[in-house]
């Protein structure tokens, strides 16, 4: 919540700096100073949460186990923070299911465990997306997530220790991967071609994918409605069903550690980064100075829609403690669910309805 108020209190500033941009200086900026350091944060953090793990195992305390969740913690928050810019490489490449799919398949994962397979970095790759990535190791580090989100070191089992080491591994290896793709080559195919950064910040007529600014602006807008939608209605309806009686638990991202309603913030954060320009301590020009040049009143009143969001999300949460996968089970947590659901989806319309058509202004 206090980054949330520091947020909007940077809205003044952003505005000012932002309203005179070029197009170009938007494309610039978004594309290296958001999008390629949210993935360089992300290949960073992956490999902390590599190197915490291989602590962890080597030492089993529970000093060690609450490292290795933190560090699963912080490498959570770059990736859920990119979902407003899923395109490109994470997208051409496959990455995307490689490092988030969820549900995770536990029946499969336990059959690996108790069976006398070695577990390897290249073992965990031959197996299907739902048995690696996040999810994966979220399952091993923090437990069921049933009646809490963490469980003691002496729980972990040697062949646990040997699947975390190994997928987190390759965790640490896609995400370098991806970064990579953005920073140095998009296409392992053709060691010619440069990074996805480069691309993207050079729209023309021999440009292969975008041939103008405006198709930029596009991607980032269509981006942005795309993750609005997916929140709204994939993330947040699909596990609340019709009612409380078909909620399920099963379809929960990151239900193990308690991390979901982080993951939705961090998934409108990522609006706010692209429509603002503003990451971490880097701030615009962002798609709002492009609306501004045609609707000032408009810009304004879309950031605050997107940081209404944001605190609705965190609303969410039980005052008993639990995280979303708790509320939708409560009749009051469901109605402050709809509450953030609504608002997202108005969000989305106003993306789509006023946002979109500043574009070709």
């Amino acid at each position: 919540m206090k980054a949330l108020k520091l947020m909007a209190a940077a809205l003044a500033f952003v505005g000012a700096t932002a309203q005179a941009a070029t197009n170009q200086e938007i494309i610039n900026h978004v594309s290296y100073n958001v999008i390629l350091a949210t993935y360089n944060d992300l290949a960073s953090q992956a490999a902390n949460l590599n190197a915490a793990v291989n602590t962890l195992a080597a030492n089993p305390t529970e000093a060690n186990l609450a490292k290795a969740q933190d560090a699963w913690r912080a490498t959570r928050i770059p990736w859920e923070s990119s979902e407003a810019f899923l395109f490109g490489p994470v997208d051409s490449l496959g990455i995307d299911p490689l490092l988030d799919t969820w549900p995770l398949n536990i029946l499969d994962l336990d059959s690996v465990l108790k069976s006398n397979r070695a577990i390897t970095t290249d073992f965990v790759r031959a197996l299907g997306t739902n048995l690696q990535g996040f999810h994966t190791i979220e399952y091993l580090l923090f437990g069921d997530g049933k009646s809490a989100n963490t469980k003691p070191a002496s729980a972990l089992t040697a062949k646990q220790f040997e699947y975390l080491k190994a997928t987190t591994a390759l965790l640490a290896e896609n995400t370098a991967y991806l970064a990579n793709s953005w920073s140095k080559n998009y296409d392992p195919e053709n060691p010619s071609a440069p990074g996805y950064v480069q691309v993207i910040s050079a729209p023309g007529f021999d440009n292969p994918f975008y041939s103008s600014d405006r198709a930029v602006m596009e991607e980032f807008v269509q981006g942005m409605m795309g993750i609005l939608d997916e929140v709204a209605n994939g993330k947040m309806s699909d596990p609340m069903g019709a009612d409380i009686n078909s909620a399920n638990m099963a379809l929960v991202e990151s239900p193990f550690s308690w991390n979901s309603l982080n993951d939705f913030t961090n998934n409108i954060r990522s609006v706010y980064s692209i429509y603002t320009g503003h990451y971490r301590s880097t701030k615009g020009p962002g798609v709002k100075a492009l609306v501004e040049r045609v609707d000032a009143a408009l810009a304004a009143r879309v950031e605050g829609e997107i940081l209404n969001c944001m605190q609705l999300i965190q609303a969410i949460r039980p005052a008993g403690g639990g995280d979303f996968g708790q509320a939708i089970f409560t009749h009051d947590g469901r109605a402050r669910a709809q509450k953030a659901i609504d608002a997202l989806n108005a969000l989305h319309a106003t993306m789509e309805n006023e946002v979109l058509p500043t574009l070709d202004m």
